[in-house]
């Protein structure tokens, strides 16, 4: 960093080096002025006062013993010396001592009081570096902290997930082993169940294991030309059978155009696929969804928007939707996953340079998300 060559601390020093000399030099030249004046005063006196002669010659003797003198300027003048230098360096030595002592609060665990910053310098930037550390090691402990209550909160909910459906298995499948008295209707509706609930305990450790790889980028993207409307027909295909159970229907309102984005198809068809399954299973209410493609020429950028009119989504719960294990409390109150669905969907889509926002109302809730056209 590039500052004032004599905010340096070494010029500093040598500055009240410097300082301190001159004015130890004047001090010398204060003591010599004043026995001077004393001597000349002796002899003013000494003419005018008979026992003048007894002071001037015990002048002269001290006078003579010349070495005596000088001795005792240079034990003056080296005191001088370290008095100025003391006073002139004082503020420094208290500025380091105060940013000791910010270090040594650090130490002990205190992040909020800061060190006070004062003009400019080595010891200024030092001061800054250490505030910035302080804020970034506060960052950090608060960054764990959030971890290690997003891990509790994780291990709840996915005891919680998984107990649920195992129980059921466990009760079912019991009733399977002893299976008098049970028809064969009953007999496969115990199955069928126990099945289902396997089915959803396997997709629940798959979304774990997903989000696990794609948080961490551990996953390599295979990118390629996608025709984005004849994909996200695709997409809706595959979910017809999901929209006839909830008695849903899917429009769509895409560009006459063919629109291109590069991705991987794999990837976004998971990502896609779980904005579809949420807005199936939480806007059944709604009758319908809607399915939007819109070009941005402008900002060489494509809209693709997926509406339900189902329940409204608070603001609390909005501002936490993409957040990993985050399930709103009507999520809670039924069956769902680990609430990794949306995260898992929002990693996908910034690993393709992708931006995904929602927001809801009485006109629906949308979730809407940018694309790069090529």
């Amino acid at each position: 960093m590039k500052h004032n060559i004599f905010q340096s601390i070494r010029v500093k020093l040598a500055l009240y080096v410097f300082l301190s000399c001159g004015l130890t030099v004047l001090s010398d030249i204060g003591v010599l002025m004043v026995l001077r004046v004393v001597q000349l005063y002796i002899i003013a006196l000494g003419r005018k006062i008979e026992v003048a002669s007894k002071l001037e010659m015990s002048f002269r003797m001290l006078k003579d013993a010349g070495i005596v003198i000088w001795i005792l300027m240079i034990v003056l003048s080296i005191l001088f010396f370290f008095i100025y230098y003391i006073i002139l360096t004082a503020p420094m030595v208290s500025y380091i001592r105060e940013i000791l002592n910010g270090v040594e609060r650090i130490k002990n665990g205190d992040l909020d009081r800061k060190i006070s910053v004062r003009s400019s310098g080595e010891l200024t930037e030092l001061a800054c570096a250490i505030n910035a550390m302080q804020a970034e090691l506060k960052n950090t402990i608060a960054k764990e902290r959030k971890a290690e209550q997003m891990k509790d909160e994780l291990i709840t909910n996915v005891a919680h997930d998984l107990r649920t459906p195992l129980t059921s298995i466990i009760g079912y499948l019991n009733l399977l082993r002893h299976p008098e008295g049970l028809t064969e209707e009953t007999r496969q509706k115990y199955i069928e169940i126990a099945f289902n609930k396997s089915t959803r305990m396997e997709g629940l450790v798959t979304d774990l294991f997903d989000f696990t790889r794609y948080e961490k980028n551990k996953i390599a993207i295979t990118r390629q030309r996608l025709e984005l409307r004849q994909f996200m027909e695709q997409i809706i295909d595959e979910f017809y059978p999901s929209l006839k159970e909830k008695q849903l229907e899917c429009y769509t309102i895409f560009p006459p155009e063919k629109v291109y984005i590069d991705g991987d198809g794999e990837l976004l068809a998971r990502a896609f696929g779980n904005l579809m399954a949420n807005a199936i299973k939480y806007g059944a209410e709604g009758k319908q969804i809607r399915i939007e493609i819109h070009t941005l020429p402008e900002l060489r950028r494509v809209r693709v928007a997926i509406v339900n009119f189902g329940r409204i989504i608070s603001q609390k719960d909005l501002d936490k939707i993409f957040d990993k294990f985050y399930r709103g409390d009507a999520a809670r109150s039924t069956e769902g996953g680990t609430g990794l669905g949306l995260a898992i969907a929002k990693n996908i889509f910034e690993m393709h340079n992708g931006t995904i926002r929602a927001r809801s109302d009485e006109q629906g809730t949308v979730f809407e998300v940018l694309f790069q056209i090529i």
